[in-house]
């Protein structure tokens, strides 16, 4: 899972300048005031290592990776790359295991060679930009970035950035310029760049005045199912070219003055289970769309069931603007499309429902909500003595299984270490843990203070009332108190 920096460094870097430089030059002017440009780059950049506990299934390990970070608030809140840290990374989706990364020793230190701890906040899921948050000495203030808002990008001009060199090189900062090569509409609006490479994402881009613009970011396929974090599309032929370009100023400057924060859901909520409208389905249904979203299942007490959306409709316009899905592989877009939103933003569809034979078309007002939270945000406790880690129940887990929220409750083992006694004892990943010894568990809460009693009166064994498969049974545990 972890990518080897060093080793593909002159890949990444050598093959996007090879094609960049076949291109026809443009007549753009190039030149950058790179010393003046260093001078306050320095200013707001450090340098930031982060070691990180890796975590999938029964195995873990430990890792410690650099990173370059801009400082974009006074009080400390820096941005960087957070793939690494991003739940839904690469080998999650190709493996389909759920890889759990968690950072557990973070400093942060000037170019000018201060250093300071810092935590860790979280990271944006659609631009995967990461924020930290410096523990700064009482009255020490830091000089942030100020983006230059509203720029007009224009095809054909020149952005420059710094990136984070190998830690055995010095200085540790180097320069580096790309094109605009495309004003991309669709999935989003994002300036395309050629010229970068995905070890530069998130540095700073600047215009040839020195104005920061925004940061390198790379456009994923909202159609996939799982988010290839290097930015490598198999449509640009089998070595695989990095959608590369600029996430622009307005965008973080929206993240950095509500900086996602770990465990906290910002993305909006429908509640509803969904398919493309396709031509066929048009066509057979005799109706006048050319795309939507076909309503299949409606999550109880979710936005969609208080609003009166029915199985069966056809949001065919959210907030005046047409819904053009017609493919199965499009589904994602709207679906993005609402999350981005927002919770608690009230969103104006217009639905196509038909009744009798009869098509009528009217408009709903929808009120989303936050989105369920998702396994890797879910509160989750440590148990050392035993040897596990369990978290509290989710929404995805109650829709796997069929199982109703307000009755079934417990915790989910999440991980086990191998040859730890709940391991032995006959645990395994994926319980539902219901009670311990007499104690009722709904919560981690719960769970907490029952094993924390537990471990404070060493008794020879802990029995756990689990569920399993649809099946219940009794697991007993015996811990090694020595």
């Amino acid at each position: 899972m972890r990518r080897c920096k060093l080793r593909n460094f002159v890949l990444a870097i050598v093959l996007p300048l090879v094609l960049f430089w076949l291109l026809p030059r443009p007549a753009q002017s190039q030149n950058f005031d790179f010393a003046k440009l260093e001078s306050q780059v320095k200013n707001y950049s450090v340098i930031i290592e982060i070691q990180i506990e890796v975590s999938f299934g029964i195995n873990s390990s430990d890792q410690e990776e650099r990173y370059l970070g801009t400082i974009v608030t006074e009080d400390g809140l820096v941005i960087f790359d957070g793939t690494d840290l991003a739940s839904d990374n690469l080998f999650s989706s190709f493996s389909g295991v759920t890889v759990k990364t968690t950072p557990t020793k973070i400093s942060v230190t000037t170019l000018d060679g201060i250093k300071y701890e810092a935590e860790y906040l979280g990271f944006d899921r659609f631009t995967k930009v990461g924020f930290l948050k410096v523990k700064m000495p009482e009255g020490v203030r830091f000089k942030p970035i100020k983006f230059s808002k509203q720029y007009k990008f224009k095809v054909g001009e020149w952005v420059a950035l710094y990136m984070l060199m190998p830690e055995f090189v010095s200085p540790p900062l180097a320069a580096d310029i790309g094109m605009v090569s495309n004003l991309i509409q669709s999935p989003e609006n994002f300036p395309l760049t050629v010229g970068f490479s995905a070890i530069q994402l998130t540095a700073v881009l600047y215009n040839s005045v020195n104005e920061p613009v925004g940061v390198l970011g790379n456009i994923m396929d909202p159609s996939s199912s799982g988010s290839d974090m290097s930015g490598m599309l198999e449509s640009f032929g089998d070595v695989g070219i990095p959608l590369l370009g600029v996430i622009t100023a307005d965008r973080i400057e929206k993240l950095i003055t509500n900086p996602p924060t770990k465990g906290e859901i910002e993305r909006g909520w429908l509640g509803i289970s969904l398919q493309a409208l396709t031509k066929d389905i048009a066509e057979f249904w005799n109706l006048p769309l050319s795309g939507g979203i076909i309503v299949n299942e409606i999550i109880r007490n979710s936005p969609a069931d208080v609003a009166g959306l029915r199985i069966g409709d056809i949001i065919y316009v959210v907030n005046g603007e047409p819904v053009e899905v017609d493919r199965e592989d499009k589904v994602a877009v709207f679906q993005r499309k609402i999350a981005a939103l927002g919770p608690g933003i009230q969103v104006e569809l217009g639905i196509m429902r038909t009744n009798n034979n009869v098509q009528d078309t009217l408009t709903l007002l929808v009120t989303l909500q936050k989105a369920p939270m998702s396994s890797s945000d879910a509160p989750e406790f440590k148990d050392e003595s035993l040897e596990m880690t369990v978290r509290d129940l989710v929404f995805a887990d109650y829709m796997a299984y069929n199982l109703d929220s307000a009755d079934f409750k417990g915790v989910v083992v999440s991980q086990l270490i191998p040859g730890g006694p709940a391991s032995i004892g006959g645990l395994s990943l994926g319980d539902v843990i219901q009670r311990i010894g007499s104690a009722e568990i709904k919560t981690v809460a719960e769970a907490k203070l029952t094993l924390e009693n537990v471990a404070a009166n060493h008794p020879r064994e802990v029995i756990f009332f689990i569920w399993r498969q649809n099946q219940t049974m009794f697991v007993n545990v015996k811990p090694n108190w020595n």
